[in-house]
């Protein structure tokens, strides 16, 4: 080791040469035959190996910058405390190790606690103390490192407090403050190092791995690899340093010390960790709380596992002795485990790649074959330390305490346990996409029990593992969580609503912990639930819809196929009718890939012809004789769509550009695969998969929906009209088409002229034979049932008795239990029509409606058949012309066009005067609330009766007003 020569130091500080000197100030000399002193300090502005020895050739400018930094006035105070101590030689980490070095800088590291342990003293230098006796209690200035001096919290310094036999504490000023040995009660209170310990160090003593780990729990190091390079002497363990390996340093460290222990005590790190995966820790604060774990002698480990297993009533122990029957089993059994327990297998550990091979007796968890509890020879207080495991192929992963109830006789067996793993294979990263109910107003609140950045959650696929996301709009004062999870190997994924409305900033924490709660409790059912991989097809994704109560909407959850790495989760908001029986159960969606470009999810028609897009293989339908664009929908059946609009039609309905960027049309290449014909020259062949006549396309290209956020977007916003339509998503054009035989030969007939039976496209020389029609997801309605006939029924029963209506036949039996107060709590509930109440309140305004309406529009026959109630389950929408009217309603400069359109004189006429008198307002924020609530009482109308009872209703509301207002 490299030393200071403590003379030589001081001389060169003071200016003294003496004649003919050449003392050296760093010397190598043998730490076993020399006696020297060693500081132990926490670093700050240091003096390196190479400014200490060169240090009288440096300019005077440099060497002044030197000499006034904080850590050369340290190497100053310590030679004159080694001197005054009588010591020639001084050793201090930050100047004796040429640290350019790599190779001296790894030999120093392995080194270390030996030299600690064998200097004569060691300086505890406290920066931190101003005064001149040592602390014995915690303060407040000290905040940041557990309110005790920092030098205590530091990693490096654990081994210098225990190394030396006699350690010196020097306050800021080199005051001495005590010793190691007179204050060692307090130091065992700051570090829970047993007095024994610090006064006579580690010989000698049956510490276990755990808690020699548990002493370095709450300590710190600059760099990560030092966590473990700094308990390596601790050990008795030597290796190489490799920084930049992270935590990796620490695993080897472990492994290190497995080799040469049989200590069990390694894997008995934190229970309460929620963590899975490798049996070894991956930070010595996972050892925080060890401080009590002993490790076992053979005989001690058999006796505590016969209490465990009287106290467990294993095997029905108990009740055995009691009957006196099975005493002999169970004798053979407590002499077979004594045996296990004494063999040299016990505390033989062999390391492998496929992990570290143990002797131990295991539990088989009577729920999950695969989920054993492994009893470890060691103890916490009275009790034996157990580890959960999971098996994982060849091997076993550690996993939290799964609180299974064990009833088996634990048997010894040879088991194989994780000691590095793949990240990718144990842990799944899930991507979160939201931006769509983010797009309706729901923002994310945060999650539990931990947050997470961006849009990628990481769970293990070893724990049971959960977060909870909540989402929340004040404006339409709803909200709701969702949760995901892992549940022995199984993803699941769940929605929880509740009918509080957020309006505190801090009201999504309470109801985030309440969700994770219900949903922990009930992990195994949400896993049980979840849609079996074998019966579904891979391009399948799965959906889970809940109605949102007192709201006009309702959250989805969009499930990839995780067994398939498709880990991505889609959360959206959509507009809800309430006539779901919801929290609905999983449901299958068909669905494509994708891979031609369709905007989110779709199931495509399989078409007759197939072609590739941009190397994707795709099937499209024959146009059959009629002129289809892109963007068309309509009724679909039999291979024929019935066009019946366009989007881009009613995008400009809706006031929005379609020339727009956002909804400009993607171009692709078309190919066939390599279909061998003559004069092939720009043409592809799109192979019918029915017929030996194929269509052959001159000059094709493919011509599809832009697959953004925009378009999304849109097919959400026209999916309120468009239930159950199919829309042209691609296009084929080109500027011929004929049909070809197997051999790519053109037929000559007149019939097969092709090219003219179809309708020219709109592109001028351009003809459209082929297109993809795909059904959006978003347009989608749910199939008839009989929760949903009900639901309606309730619906429709609800309605009549709160407009003063004759009760249907067929629900008289109900018609008692139904009232006009509880039918005004049923809309209320359902979907928070607080203006219900508002306009009724002890006025009858629907006296009149039964003569407004025309009596076959609510025919008895339809209410509980097969037939749905048009006016109900097919309700009238208003047109996007209305739509977009009704949005505008608190424009000023809309207020004219409001005065001369008839519908809102038929449809709207109170809505429209109280808009008018909103807009006549003074009170500006009373004026802004009222119209926000007139905004969501219109969105609820719309979205729940529909236009036509919206109509009724309105006129009523007018008719009464005018009364009351003009008796």
């Amino acid at each position: 080791m490299k030393l200071l020569n403590v003379e030589a130091v001081l001389d060169r500080a003071k200016g003294i040469h003496p004649a003919g000197s050449k003392a050296e100030v760093l010397k190598e000399l043998d730490d076993k035959a020399t006696d020297y002193a060693i500081l132990s300090h926490r670093w700050g502005t240091e003096v390196s190996y190479e400014e200490m020895v060169g240090l009288t050739k440096m300019e005077e400018q440099e060497r002044e910058e030197v000499i006034h930094r904080d850590g050369y006035q340290k190497i100053i105070k310590s030679c004159e405390r080694a001197m005054k101590d009588k010591y020639k030689w001084l050793w201090i980490d930050t100047c004796c190790i040429d640290k350019r070095s790599s190779a001296e800088l790894s030999e120093a590291i392995n080194a270390m606690y030996r030299w600690y342990q064998n200097a004569q003293v060691c300086y505890a230098y406290l920066n931190d103390v101003d005064e001149s006796v040592f602390p014995t209690k915690q303060d407040e200035k000290w905040v940041k490192s557990n309110r005790w001096p920092e030098w205590f919290m530091r990693g490096w310094t654990l081994q210098e407090l225990i190394a030396p036999k006699q350690v010196e504490f020097f306050n800021k000023d080199w005051v001495p403050i005590g010793n190691k040995q007179r204050l060692a009660p307090t130091l065992t209170d700051i570090t829970e190092i047993p007095r024994d310990v610090l006064t006579h160090g580690l010989a000698g003593k049956r510490l276990s791995v755990a808690q020699i780990m548990s002493w370095a729990a709450r300590r710190k190091t600059t760099r990560e690899e030092d966590r473990a390079y700094s308990l390596m002497g601790l050990f008795g363990v030597k290796m190489p340093m490799l920084y930049g390996e992270g935590k990796n340093a620490l695993r080897r460290l472990q492994l290190k010390i497995i080799k040469g222990t049989g200590d069990h005590s390694i894997f008995a790190w934190g229970p309460w960790m929620p963590r899975a995966g490798s049996v070894l820790a991956e930070d010595p604060s996972d050892f925080w709380c060890c401080g009590r774990i002993r490790k076992l002698e053979p005989d001690e480990f058999v006796d505590k596992l016969v209490k465990y297993i009287d106290k467990k009533k294993l095997g029905n122990s108990q009740r055995f002795d009691l009957l006196g029957r099975s005493r002999q089993a169970r004798q053979r059994k407590l002499v077979a485990l004594r045996d296990a327990a004494r063999s040299q297998q016990l505390h033989t550990f062999t390391i492998s790649n496929t992990g570290i091979q143990v002797f131990l007796p295991v539990i088989p968890h009577p729920d999950s074959q695969s989920h054993l509890t492994a009893i470890l020879p060691c103890t916490y207080g009275s009790g034996l330390v157990t580890v959960d495991l999971v098996s994982s192929g060849s091997s076993f992963d550690r996993i939290p305490g799964t609180g299974s109830t064990l009833t088996t006789y634990p048997e010894f067996k040879t088991l194989h346990l994780t000691h590095h793993q793949d990240i990718n294979e144990k842990r799944r990263e899930f991507t979160l996409d939201d931006k769509h109910a983010l797009h309706h107003g729901f923002t994310r609140c945060g999650a539990h029990p931990h947050e997470f950045r961006g849009n990628a959650v990481t769970l293990s696929s070893l724990t049971d593992g959960l977060i909870v996301i909540v989402y929340a709009n004040k404006n339409a004062r709803s909200r709701f969580a969702v949760g995901l999870g892992y549940y022995r190997g199984q993803g699941w994924v769940h929605v929880v609503c509740d009918g509080h409305s957020p309006t505190q900033d801090n009201d999504w924490t309470h109801f985030g912990w309440s969700a994770y709660d219900q949903m922990w409790k009930a992990r195994t059912k949400h896993a049980q639930s979840m849609p079996k991989r074998e019966r579904v097809h891979h391009n399948d994704h799965f959906t889970k819809h809940v109605h949102l109560p007192q709201s006009i909407w309702a959250a989805r959850v969009v499930w990839g196929r995780w067994d398939l790495d498709d880990f991505k989760v889609m959360i959206d908001v959509e507009q809800c009718p309430g006539c779901c029986d919801g929290p609905c159960r999983w449901t299958t969606m068909a669905s494509d890939r994708g891979d031609t470009g369709v905007p989110w999810l779709m199931k495509t028609v399989r078409g007759s012809h197939s072609l590739s897009l941009d190397s994707w293989e795709a099937r499209f339908e024959k146009c059959s004789g009629q002129q289809l664009a892109l963007g068309d929908y309509g009724d679909y059946s039999d291979g024929v769509l019935i066009r019946t609009g366009s989007i881009f039609e009613d995008m400009r309905t809706l006031g929005i550009n379609p020339e727009d960027s956002t909804y400009s049309p993607m171009v692709s290449r078309v190919s066939d695969g390599g279909w061998r014909m003559r004069n092939r020259d720009n043409v592809a062949v799109a192979r019918s998969a029915m017929e030996d006549r194929h269509l052959a396309l001159r000059q094709p290209k493919g011509i599809s929906l832009p697959a953004n956020d925009g378009a999304v977007l849109l097919l959400k916003a026209l999916s309120i009209h468009l239930v159950g339509k199919h829309l042209v998503t691609t296009i084929i054009q080109c500027s011929e088409f004929y049909e070809v035989d197997e051999d790519g030969k053109r037929s000559d007939s007149e019939d097969d002229l092709v090219s003219d039976s179809v309708e020219p496209s709109t592109e001028a020389g351009m003809l459209t034979p082929l297109c993809i029609i795909a059904s959006p997801q978003v347009w989608r309605r749910h199939l008839a049932c009989v929760q949903r006939r009900e639901r309606f029924k309730s619906i429709r029963e609800h309605f009549y008795s709160l407009v003063n209506m004759r009760q249907l036949a067929g629900a008289e039996a109900h018609r008692k239990s139904v009232n006009k107060r509880g039918a005004m709590k049923f809309f209320s509930d359902l979907f928070g029509l607080q203006y219900l109440r508002n306009y009724i309140g002890e006025i009858t305004l629907f006296e009149r409606l039964p003569s407004m309406i025309e009596t076959d529009s609510l025919s008895e026959g339809s209410v509980g058949t097969a037939e749905e109630d048009s006016l109900l389950t097919h309700p009238s929408k208003l047109t996007c012309t209305d739509w977009v009217m009704m949005c505008n309603l608190f424009d000023r400069r809309q207020q004219s066009n409001i005065d001369e359109d008839s519908c809102l004189e038929v449809v709207l006429p109170l809505l429209r005067r109280r808009c008018q008198n909103l807009c006549a307002a003074h009170d500006v924020s009373r004026q802004y609330a009222e119209r926000k609530k007139v905004v969501r009482e219109v969105e609820s109308i719309l979205q729940t009766l529909g236009s036509s009872l919206f109509e009724y209703i309105a006129n009523t509301f007018f008719n009464a007003y005018s009364e009351h207002e003009y008796p």
